[in-house]
């Protein structure tokens, strides 16, 4: 296949272009909505209505961001792919005159890379604004803004950039309800990979189990080395952190990606 027919940047503008055309109005209200729900959340708090005292919420800031970046964007993502819920515009989608790939990488920007800035900078604006309006009523008491570029504000940018992927793929599978099944999946996922776990110990270390439980620990069982010991307690967390953040969000991209040629097949 020639590269322009896997990937052109300008077929992959115009389905920006349509995409921000088509939704442009459910989007900025969707941000209205964003902003003025934080604002009144933020007002009954410093109105102080469901506490006894007036007080400022360190917490505030990062307690909403994350809930309205993860939360929110789980069900921005799961809706990426919301024509396959009907036949018509689900043809319509998959006649356009571009790439898998193309199609792919254009939701997945608008997703993965323009919602998460939209919400950041929402956020800061908002941040900004409550901060003016508490020192104007609280005779120059400050409230603390989001930091921009705070380590706990990067952080959860990160994970969204990870977590996102799950629920773009998931759109992908599922046509109808896409963020519940996804969380389901992954509770599903979850249940697995915890049984699996469950039987290499009962196949490891069988004499630690008494029917279904193990009241002894494998040390008291089996002289365990120490370089295993090392793995387990320093190392293997490490592992498992690299796995999250370099290796998810390219395998379900790349799950996403399979599974949304399939259905042009």
């Amino acid at each position: 296949m020639q590269t322009n027919n896997l990937l052109d940047l300008r077929r992959l503008g115009l389905l920006l272009k349509e995409e921000m055309s088509l939704q442009y109005l459910r989007y900025l209200l969707g941000l209205g909505v964003v902003f003025g729900g934080l604002f009144m959340i933020w007002w009954i708090n410093a109105a102080g209505i469901f506490s006894t005292e007036k007080q400022q919420l360190e917490e505030f800031h990062y307690i909403w961001f994350a809930v309205i970046l993860l939360c929110g964007g789980a069900f921005f993502s799961s809706l990426a792919f919301v024509h396959f819920g009907a036949k018509t515009s689900r043809l319509f989608y998959l006649n356009l005159p571009a790439s898998n790939f193309e199609k792919y990488t254009a939701k997945w920007l608008i997703t993965g890379l323009i919602y998460p800035l939209a919400i950041w900078v929402v956020y800061l604006i908002f941040s900004w604004l409550a901060n003016k309006v508490n020192i104007q009523y609280t005779e120059g008491t400050p409230f603390a803004q989001l930091p921009a570029f705070g380590e706990t504000t990067w952080l959860f940018m990160r994970i969204y950039f990870v977590s996102q992927t799950i629920f773009l793929a998931g759109a992908v599978f599922f046509h109808r309800y896409a963020i519940f099944k996804t969380a389901f999946s992954l509770m599903l996922v979850q249940i697995f990979l915890m049984l699996f776990v469950y039987l290499c110990a009962r196949i490891i270390f069988p004499e630690m189990f008494e029917g279904w439980t193990a009241p002894a620990s494998p040390n008291q069982v089996y002289q365990i080395t120490d370089t295993f010991k090392d793995f387990v307690n320093n190392r293997l967390e490490q592992v498992l952190e690299y796995v999250f953040w370099l290796a998810l969000a390219p395998i379900m991209l790349v799950i996403g990606f399979f599974k949304l040629t399939e259905k042009e097949v």
